[in-house]
């Protein structure tokens, strides 16, 4: 084989080897309604050594209401929502619902908000809640809750915007809320929270 022959061989497989590389995808797993009022209670060290044991890598936790930033390849948002329902049950013996977001979908939802939300009044808090499945209802907006301590300003299939208000001296919190109008489940987080879980 000539040495032009032998290079161009050695060029193939080089190229065939690196685009079999394995590229990571990163995402947040929320594990909705986890250690509340004494419910459902898992140790931060323990899901991440079963998230591990999982075959997931870049593991790492933040607070105690579960938020897992993690890594995987070749698995769709469907399954790895499956994946990891599964290893709750398997490890700390009961279902609780994932919502699953990529950090590309984080960080979007987070320049949307400092785009067209970034002004508000010191008494008003904003929250995105992420639903589990797809809402393909519509809502004119703004939506109220009851005691208009909730506003809806903005929502997606899967995301929605709120404000939270006073109201006799509590703010309100806008999850159940959304949950009951749209039949989903969902978890709630503030711009804050979401920024630092990227920062892990």
């Amino acid at each position: 084989m000539s040495r032009a022959a032998t290079f161009m061989l050695l060029f193939c497989l080089t190229f065939d080897s690196f685009s079999g590389l394995v590229i990571m995808d990163t995402y947040i797993a929320f594990l909705r309604g986890i250690n509340v009022s004494g419910q459902k209670i898992i140790k931060m060290e323990t899901l991440r050594e079963a998230f591990l044991r999982e075959g997931f890598t870049g593991v790492k936790t933040y607070i105690q209401s579960g938020n897992v930033l993690f890594s995987s390849n070749g698995s769709s948002a469907t399954e790895l929502v499956i994946r990891v329902e599964r290893l709750i049950v398997e490890n700390f013996g009961f279902h609780t619902d994932v919502i699953l977001r990529s950090r590309t979908e984080i960080e979007s939802v987070l320049k949307a908000l400092e785009i067209k939300y970034s002004e508000r009044s010191e008494e008003q808090k904003l929250y995105v809640s992420f639903l589990k499945n797809a809402f393909n209802g519509n809502i004119s907006l703004p939506l109220f809750s009851k005691n208009s301590e909730v506003e809806i300003i903005y929502h997606n299939t899967r995301d929605f915007f709120s404000i939270s208000h006073l109201h006799k001296g509590v703010y309100g919190f806008p999850n159940a809320f959304i949950e009951k109008y749209t039949g989903i489940p969902a978890t709630t987080r503030n711009p804050q929270t979401l920024r630092k879980i990227l920062d892990l």
